[in-house]
């Protein structure tokens, strides 16, 4: 009995007890372990369901671009001229069909075929059929190689005549794999499973296709963990089931005591807290057992929180670095940029931005092979930093970019730190890596001061045009920046297109708008035209195609379209545009979310009792901030503006803009109203169309190239219509009034 008090067990009269609790403890662990399981699996049935989702998206806008591809290769004006005159066709195709810039790698070959379906020539090269049927067949996928690829067949038109045909065979597996980002499929491991026959449907491709989940360790990690803190519950509500009944009998209050107030300096401790001997109070097993378990597991959750800041310090580390050279990433350089001002407080001190550029460094990648340019980044990063000084960074921003920020530095500083970063690459032997030719860097610099905020966001552009400088021949491989070096139309920054944006954006140097008629489909009388920006270089025009990428890259967007709002006032003031008529101007997202752009246009007011004046806005360029917009356009709106939504159905939601957006007119893209000549589609876009006729919104046609186009959107309820078919963007408005009655569909060149 005296043993018994001491409470070295509990006694056989218990057992039953203890047995039916460890058995409720056990099932509670199994069953919250299985459900973990489920939602486990659950998990990850959804992310192959999301992942078969992303790959049909992805193949679906493979084949989007195959029949754009093919419909480009068939409104080809050389394609017609060569069903004209077949006579030079081999030549043609074997010299001059490549060469031209039409056809993009991945299309492994092209042919041309006459009105009876027949190749206008055979080659024992040639990889699609001589001869096909009459009409060909819609796209197929052609499975008899190793690797599937893709066959389209085009009509030719002349005058709405079938004059030939064209089919294009092209490669889409390695485009499918890496031109498209993937959230929960893995690039690489796209498969399609080889079919009983050679040819099959795009669909039959879809349902062929075969992957695997992108690895997740973090997911891992976390199971992994989870799974233990289920074992480690599962354990200790074990071991207070077996204390529970020996408590309630012996009345152990002051153990249990002892045990609570533990727990509950557990919760609000950082750790380190041990539960002393409990032997004085009372000297039972199972009481002292709580104790080691507790203290173990406090133990283990030392080491957990310990793991877990360790392994958050190295994802940090992970996305602030580059693998490859150790050096900061863009991400980082981003965020060091961002904060500088701040973190520099009134310290009125020199800032240096040095941009580091690899010459000739995708010969070397091309030559020598991606391992070897990778192990050339390696070296010339780690020769940049071994001049650094003190607390300055290395940063890789582009492939073989490298920049870094010099605080508290002069212009003589900087160019003697740059020198020896040149002089220790050169000096380094790259013959080691098998590089026969002689490595070089160029360097730009630019400085500017901590309290001067616009200098210091235009640094690294001055780095660039410095750097860019000391890439041409016959200049010292480290540049300084100054102002003559942006003035001087001879001091190229990546090509002449990049300086002539430049110039017409800052200057106004060679700017131009061209104006395109947007006219009633009913009796022809021009409504207003689209003003579109042009850049003349050494008489030179350059497109929009061209303009643009420059302006995203350099986020000139502001700058350009004020630039453009100057020009249209001036040609109003000229009469370039016929009065009576009007003009519509569009405007980028930063623009439209900018506090001034309501002063900025307010120069168009005087013109608004004899012109239309209309700004047009890209729906996706008001997804970030679309409340902020839509005050400055009804500001605009209420004093006499009309709002246009340009490009609908090329972007996101946007029958949400309609119904939130202060929009006067919508104008459909291009590809919606080509897609009114296919029955298929043409129901649903007359559906759509007439949804928003009878919400009060006028509608605008675009790309109305041809006789066909124009009266399937007439058909369509569109009351307006642009493209070449009613005009061309021209320097100087035209007539006020298109007669379609003898029109003639423009050649398909069209402007970019």
């Amino acid at each position: 009995m005296a043993r018994r008090r001491c409470g070295l067990t509990i006694g056989g009269y218990a057992l039953l007890m203890v047995v039916l609790l460890l058995l409720a403890v056990l099932s509670y662990g199994g069953f919250t372990y299985s459900e973990f399981q489920r939602v486990r699996a659950d998990v990850e049935t959804a992310s192959m369901v999301a992942a078969r989702d992303e790959i049909g998206e992805a193949m679906d806008r493979e084949m989007r671009s195959a029949l754009a591809l093919a419909a480009r290769y068939a409104s080809w004006d050389e394609v017609m001229q060569q069903l004209r005159a077949p006579r030079y066709y081999a030549y043609w195709r074997e010299n001059r069909m490549r060469d031209a810039g039409v056809l993009p790698p991945r299309v492994v070959d092209a042919e041309i075929y006459g009105p009876d379906g027949v190749a206008l020539a055979q080659f024992d090269h040639a990889t699609l059929p001589g001869q096909v049927a009459i009409p060909p067949p819609p796209a197929y996928v052609d499975y008899s190689g190793e690797v599937p690829s893709l066959l389209v067949f085009r009509a030719v038109y002349s005058d709405s005549v079938v004059i030939g045909y064209t089919g294009l065979r092209i490669a889409f597996v390695d485009e499918l794999r890496h031109g498209y980002g993937y959230r929960y499929a893995d690039p690489d491991s796209i498969l399609f499973q080889p079919p009983t026959t050679e040819t099959l449907t795009w669909a039959d491709l879809k349902a062929n296709v075969t992957f695997a989940l992108r690895e997740n360790p973090m997911s891992e990690a976390v199971t992994k963990l989870l799974s233990g803190t289920i074992l480690n519950l599962s354990i200790i509500l074990g071991v207070f089931t077996l204390l529970l009944f020996p408590a309630l009998v012996f009345l152990i209050v002051r153990p249990l005591r002892a045990i609570s107030t533990h727990i509950d300096r557990l919760k609000d401790s950082p750790g380190g807290l041990v539960l002393d001997d409990l032997a004085g109070i009372l000297p039972i097993a199972e009481t002292e057992k709580i104790r080691e378990s507790l203290n173990a597991y406090q133990s283990q959750l030392v080491e957990v929180h310990s793991s877990l800041e360790e392994k958050s310090h190295e994802l940090w580390s992970m996305a602030h670095h580059d693998a490859l050279t150790g050096a900061k990433n863009r991400r980082a350089f981003e965020e060091f940029m961002h904060n500088l001002p701040h973190v520099l407080g009134d310290r009125d001190i020199g800032v240096c931005f040095a941009l580091f550029d690899v010459n000739h460094f995708k010969a070397i990648n091309d030559t020598y092979g991606h391992s070897v340019g990778d192990q050339v980044l390696k070296v010339i990063g780690g020769r940049i930093s071994s001049v650094l000084r003190k607390g300055e960074e290395l940063f890789r921003i582009g492939g073989n970019e490298f920049a870094v920020v010099l605080l508290d530095c002069d212009e003589t500083s900087a160019l003697r730190i740059a020198e020896r970063c040149h002089e220790k690459i050169i000096g380094h032997d790259f013959s080691k890596l098998g590089i026969r030719e002689p490595m070089r860097i160029s360097a730009g610099l630019a400085i500017a001061h901590i309290d001067d905020l616009e200098d210091l966001q235009t640094l690294q552009w001055k780095a660039d045009v410095a750097m860019y400088r000391a890439k041409r021949p016959g200049h010292a491989n480290v540049v300084m920046f100054t102002e003559a070096l942006a003035r001087d139309s001879e001091g190229l920054f990546s090509s002449w297109v990049n300086t002539a944006v430049y110039d017409a954006v800052v200057y106004g140097k060679g700017l131009e708008m061209f104006y395109q008629p947007i006219v009633d489909l009913a009796n022809g009388n021009v409504c207003h035209y689209e003003a579109l920006v042009r850049i003349r270089q050494d008489g030179e025009l350059i497109q929009p195609s061209n303009i643009f990428p420059v302006i995203e890259a350099r986020r000139l967007e502001v700058e350009l379209d004020r630039a453009v709002i100057r020009k249209v006032l001036a040609d109003l003031k000229d009469g370039v545009v016929c009065m009576g008529t009007g003009v519509s101007i569009n405007l980028s997202g930063p623009t439209l979310v900018h506090e001034r752009v309501c002063s900025w246009l307010s120069g168009f007011e005087p013109f608004l009792k004899d012109y239309r004046v209309m700004i047009e806005v890209t729906e996706t360029a008001l997804i970030t901030q679309i409340g902020l917009a839509n005050e400055n356009l009804s500001r605009l709106r209420a004093r006499g503006f009309d709002i246009a939504l340009d490009d609908f159905g090329s972007g996101y939601s946007s029958v949400r803009y309609l119904s939130s957006m202060p929009v006067d007119v919508v104008k459909f893209d291009t590809t919606l109203v080509q897609s009114l000549k296919d029955r298929g589609q043409a129901n649903m876009i007359i559906h759509l169309a007439q949804m928003i006729l009878e919400s009060g919104h006028h509608l605008v046609a675009e790309g109305i190239e041809d006789q066909a186009t124009l009266e399937s959107a007439r058909a369509a309820g569109f009351g307006r219509g642009q493209g070449y078919l009613m005009g061309r963007p021209a320097e100087r408005t035209g007539l006020k009034r298109i007669s379609f009655d003898n029109v003639t569909p423009f050649p398909n060149d069209r402007l970019a």
